[in-house]
């Protein structure tokens, strides 16, 4: 109990920011003991009176909907991240003495804790280069064992750069890194920056399906930089303009000995994406090992949840004999959108961090307009707790949310004929996912609503401007 209690105060003060962090990481166990959620309730009484005392400034909500809480290397790991992660330290240092280029790949559906994890092993391996004894920070006398035994051979990794692909998340990331002791926000890094440095002894890479080819690139001013930085790395003359031209995941591997790669390719959702196919294929020569993430870390609903909801936006004619209910998990479809906007205000009134999110069907410029309301998509400039707008895919990936409020928009329907969900390819807005052809099309909308559909935590509201596809939601999800 004391050691929970003691994670407890680590966690929260981590992410509360009014103290500087010493401890080292050697990481927070989940220890399981008689009475142990009446004890959780008495952490929260205890953390209460710091903040009376003015040791701690911050709530435990306001704590707990912060990305520093959310992604913060003092996170409790469940049993197969903390597992996954000794056994990726085991295999960096069987190939840190090694010359060949060694990659390990870590797969995993949305919300299984790649980025918690991608963050725990950098710093880890930060305070072990920093010669901190780490071990002596472990309550596990197993994994402090391992970990004395692991430092001596893993002090070569010095340089490490953690390669986010997608801007708004890296931003996110640079603000973590910045807080934490041992971490700075230069290791954050865009694909290219990895290129142009020198050359990194481990790239951790997170959001890895994000990752662009050359191939089908928004715009020529984005063609030139690929190009640029291809002559860089290759040499002049060396470039042929067609799929096969070097991706920022062949840069990465160029400019570091060791790789770690975060990757999900039910999350790739356009033609700028390197395809799962040739993501393998440039893998495969370097992979030394690959492990699979499976438990939900994020929504209440579990790994059920997820599974099901897959399963209603891809299968043909499912029966609504099907129909789950998930106890600690609220689903609901409205048939007023303006309700679906209330009630994410009124969640974030009690909870905050509930947004509304959109697919592709109205272009990045235009007003939303659905049953003669008018809505606008989020900027740099949305403020945090305005709940009227509407927030995409590339500002909501790889967050949290309490709730979501999910739209279906224009460029889906339900097609009654073949009972099956499909897309309105002349209302869908991104061109980018048009161009791989009709299939990876509809594969790529799918996949978005998946994630969309994925983002709360404590569940999720749903609309559907196609009036079929809301009745058929409804059989699954009310």
């Amino acid at each position: 109990m004391i050691l929970d209690l003691e994670s407890f105060l680590i966690k929260y003060m981590s992410a509360d920011g009014t103290r500087k962090l010493i401890n080292g990481n050697a990481g927070v166990s989940d220890h399981n003991y008689f009475y142990k959620s009446a004890y959780e309730e008495e952490f929260k009484g205890i953390w209460n009176g710091l903040v009376q005392r003015g040791i701690v400034s911050r709530s435990i909500a306001d704590i707990e909907n912060s990305e520093l809480f959310k992604y913060s290397p003092y996170k409790t790991l469940n049993k197969e991240q903390e597992q996954t992660a000794y056994e990726i330290l085991q295999d960096l240092c069987d190939a840190n003495n090694g010359s060949a280029k060694s990659m390990v790949e870590v797969k995993g559906g949305a919300g299984t804790g790649k980025t918690i994890l991608a963050v725990y092993i950098i710093k880890l391996l930060t305070d072990i280069s920093a010669k901190k004894d780490v071990w002596e920070y472990a309550d596990d006398d197993e994994v402090s064992y391992s970990l004395r035994g692991l430092a001596g051979r893993l002090h070569g990794i010095s340089r490490i750069g953690f390669v986010v692909p997608m801007v708004t998340l890296r931003t996110a990331m640079k603000t973590i890194f910045k807080s934490i002791d041992g971490l700075s926000e230069d290791m954050v890094l865009a694909p290219e920056e990895a290129t142009l440095a020198q050359r990194f002894d481990l790239l951790v890479v997170d959001e890895a399906h994000r990752l662009y080819q050359r191939h089908h690139l928004p715009g020529m001013q984005l063609y030139a930089k690929f190009d640029r930085i291809n002559e860089q790395i290759l040499g002049a003359g060396h470039l042929q303009h067609n799929e096969k031209d070097p991706t920022e995941l062949d840069w990465i591997i160029r400019n570091s000995r060791l790789q770690v790669i975060f990757y999900d390719s039910l999350q790739t959702i356009r033609t700028t994406d390197i395809d799962k196919d040739r993501f393998a294929g440039i893998c495969q020569p370097h992979l030394i090992k690959y492990y699979t993430l499976i438990s939900q870390m994020r929504c209440k609903g579990g790994n059920g949840y997820y599974e099901y909801v897959k399963a209603v936006l891809e299968n043909r004619g499912l029966s609504i004999k099907a129909y789950k209910r998930f106890a600690d998990y609220k689903t609901h479809v409205e048939d007023d959108v303006s309700v679906l906007f209330e009630k994410i205000k009124e969640a974030n009134d009690q909870y905050g961090l509930c947004k509304v999110v959109c697919g592709p069907g109205w272009k990045m410029n235009e007003d939303i307009v659905i049953q003669g309301h008018t809505y606008r998509w989020a900027s740099n400039k949305t403020k945090m707790n305005d709940c009227s707008a509407v927030y995409s895919i590339h500002k909501s990936q790889g967050f949290d949310l309490n709730y979501a409020g999910v739209i279906f928009g224009r460029e889906v329907y339900y097609d009654t004929e073949e009972k099956r969900v499909r897309v309105n390819k002349k209302n869908l807005k991104d061109s980018f996912m048009k161009s791989g052809g009709d299939e990876a099309m509809q594969q790529y909308v799918l996949h978005i609503y998946l994630t969309l559909m994925t983002r709360g935590i404590r569940g999720t509201y749903i609309y559907a401007v196609d009036d079929a596809l809301r009745d058929y939601l409804k059989d699954f999800f009310d």
